[in-house]
């Protein structure tokens, strides 16, 4: 490439460079669009909702799976050359397998971590898993293909080291997804983890003693393997250290206490943490039994504070294994300041705070997971940095003692709900349990058990919602007839489906509607899925949030006058 091509790329590239930055405002509505409209028939619809084996199953889902194994099958039968496409022989076929195989398996030893993966890469972690179950089932069809393949070329001695090896990475792989069986991992998740990890690992050495160490290509697969593999493990180790004062000698703390069976936990850091609503840390715990050194377990952060955090507070259901052990040092009275490591903050985080209605609908200990939102949300709105001015909270509970654990927390967001009269925050409680009287509720609510059996009408709440009445009006946004000043609209209607039930809501209004789902909140990480997005120009329009812990809705009890639940 001689001068005047050089100058020939800058001047051309830098004339493309303007033009786009000029563009780029006309682009961006046509990217939203584009988007909304992937979303609206890709995306959102279900194809299999989910089931207790499969799904569920999105159209988007299904496309890129297929996608994904015709690329695979494309590369596997198809010899691109100068002459054209060819396409190979079987034996051709399965060796071209065994090198997919190692290319496949780089996604799968990309860090040894998902959470941290996914904050490296910007992904979801359901989009992390994904990637890894697609990769994994991907890479054993391959390797099975290439055994065949390398069966039918004749006997395989097994006194070569090559061929020793590859017995051994096949049994390797076979043990691997066998332990992927339910049963084995609700016997110990933590070693059903730990053993998944270790077969991986041996299974890549098997496949680096397996291939010649003359063909440089299929090796380099390996190097780059291990080579992402160790830069992200540094990356990550190096956070956990920097961030939990390692090098200064000083580890964090943890008070653990129990309220109403519920375990709760707070952390004393060695040095202030940046963390937004919604997120939560991977906690790490040696001292709490035999087998807790080798255990990690992600919790949602309920505390949340506009500056960086010297103190993070946990609700924690006790389930089984570490989780159960906690519960049980904190009746007992053991291990009450425990040394703990933590990595992350981990997820992002959901911004709530530019819509003016917000609906969150929890069920048992997935309140863990809105706690901060609600913290967040009255503080931006005492501060007048979010256009929020209406906050409903649904929340679920099978007995009056499951609500007592986060009473206390609740009350604190309540009393915060303060300038001008506060009263931009309600909460329904729902109480499965039909024989108890009716009892206060903290300080500000009141509990009313059974007095409506069956679902919580979560249509009529949500219709309610959104007809924007429920929002509070200053005064300077009151017009002359007496009603709130809006900007126009686009009328929309759409159709909202709930995977869990099946159930579908049809919703007919003004504005943009965006359904999110969180799973697990006590002990797994926070996975914000949406369902439905409308685009519309509206300005009060409501941001609906779900939180599934549950499944079923009962009576209730609300601070402010709700569809479906008496006033508190």
């Amino acid at each position: 490439m001689d001068a005047i091509q050089i100058y020939a790329i800058a001047a051309g590239g830098t004339l493309c460079i303007f033009a786009f930055v000029n563009l780029l405002p006309l682009l961006i509505p046509l990217v939203t669009r584009i988007s909304n409209f992937v979303s609206k028939h890709f995306r959102y619809p279900y194809i299999l909702h989910r089931h207790r084996i499969l799904g569920p199953w999105t159209r988007a889902g299904v496309i890129i799976q297929l996608a994904y194994l015709a690329i695979n099958l494309f590369c596997v039968l198809v010899v691109l050359s100068w002459d054209g496409l060819k396409a190979s022989n079987f034996s051709a076929a399965g060796r071209r397998a065994g090198t997919l195989a190692e290319v496949n398996m780089i996604p799968l030893l990309a860090g040894p971590h998902f959470a941290f993966l996914s904050d490296l890469l910007g992904l979801s972690l359901k989009t992390i898993r994904g990637i890894h179950r697609s990769a994994g089932w991907m890479t054993a069809a391959l390797v099975l293909l290439h055994a065949m393949a390398a069966a039918s070329d004749g006997p395989l001695p097994i006194d070569v080291s090559q061929n020793l090896f590859a017995v051994v990475g096949a049994s390797l792989l076979c043990l691997l997804l066998v332990l992927l069986l339910p049963l084995f991992r609700k016997l110990s998740y933590e070693l059903f983890l730990r053993s998944h990890q270790a077969l991986a690992l041996a299974s890549i050495y098997a496949v680096w003693r397996h291939v010649p160490s003359d063909k440089y290509s299929p090796r380099a697969y390996i190097y780059i393997t291990m080579g992402i593999f160790a830069a992200t493990y540094l990356l990550q180790t190096g956070a956990v250290i920097v961030r939990n004062g390692v090098l200064r000698h000083q580890l964090s703390r943890a008070t653990i206490t129990h309220d109403a069976g519920a375990v709760k936990m707070q952390l004393r850091l060695s040095k202030p943490l940046t963390l937004d609503a919604g997120q939560y840390i991977n906690l790490w715990i040696p001292s709490v039994s035999f087998w807790s050194f080798l255990q990690t377990h992600p919790f949602t952060v309920i505390s949340w504070d506009a500056k960086d955090q010297d103190r993070l507070d946990l609700l924690i259901e006790p389930r089984r294994g570490l989780t159960r052990e906690l519960l049980y040092h904190a009746k007992k009275g053991y291990t009450i300041n425990p040394l703990v490591m933590f990595s992350g903050p981990h997820g992002a985080s959901l911004s709530m705070g530019e819509y003016e209605s917000v609906l969150m609908v929890a069920s048992g200990f997935g309140i863990a997971a809105f706690v901060p939102h609600l913290k967040k949300l009255i503080h931006g709105y005492n501060t007048r940095a979010v256009r929020t001015r209406r906050i409903h909270l649904v929340w679920q509970i099978k007995n009056e003692a499951d609500g007592l654990a986060v009473q206390e927390v609740l009350n604190s967001a309540l009393k915060e709900d303060k300038l001008d009269d506060g009263c931009i925050l309600s909460i329904s409680v729902y109480v499965e349990t039909k024989s108890s009287p009716k009892k206060p509720f903290g300080e500000r609510a009141t509990m009313y058990p059974g007095l409506y059996p069956g679902p919580a009408p979560l249509s009529e709440i949500f219709l309610a919602e959104l007809s924007g009445n429920n929002i509070k009006v200053h005064a300077g946004e009151v017009g002359a007839e007496g009603e709130k000043a809006s900007e126009p609209s686009e009328s929309t209607s759409s159709t909202l489906q709930d995977a869990e039930s099946g159930s579908r809501w049809t919703v007919e209004g003004d504005g943009r509607i965006l359904v999110a789902a969180y799973r697990k909140a006590s002990e797994s990480a926070p996975s914000w899925v949406a369902l439905q997005r409308v685009p519309s120009r509206a300005r009060g329009t409501p941001r609906i949030v779900e939180s599934q812990g549950g499944s079923s809705w009962d009576a209730s009890a609300s601070r402010r006058k709700s569809p479906g639940a008496p006033t508190a």
